[in-house]
């Protein structure tokens, strides 16, 4: 079992690290997704800051071509 920085059990880590583990692999059309949002994510904060603005809260997307949303 996992130990805190004071030395005892922390169950919670290993939960949170066996968790991450049993996550499903991107598919390759979520992973072109994923990289377009990145790419827009830029231009837009880009955008943003040139006109002096910030982005304050999150932005949700919806992908046109497969209906999901991103968030």
């Amino acid at each position: 079992m996992l130990k805190n920085a004071e030395g005892y059990q922390d169950p919670t880590g290993e939960k949170v690290f066996a968790s991450v583990l049993k996550k499903q692999p991107l598919s390759e059309q979520d992973a072109k997704s994923l990289s377009r949002i990145k790419h827009l994510m830029h231009l837009l904060r880009f955008a943003a800051n040139e006109f002096g603005f910030d982005i304050e809260e999150r932005v949700i997307l919806r992908d046109k071509q497969t209906g999901k949303v991103w968030r």
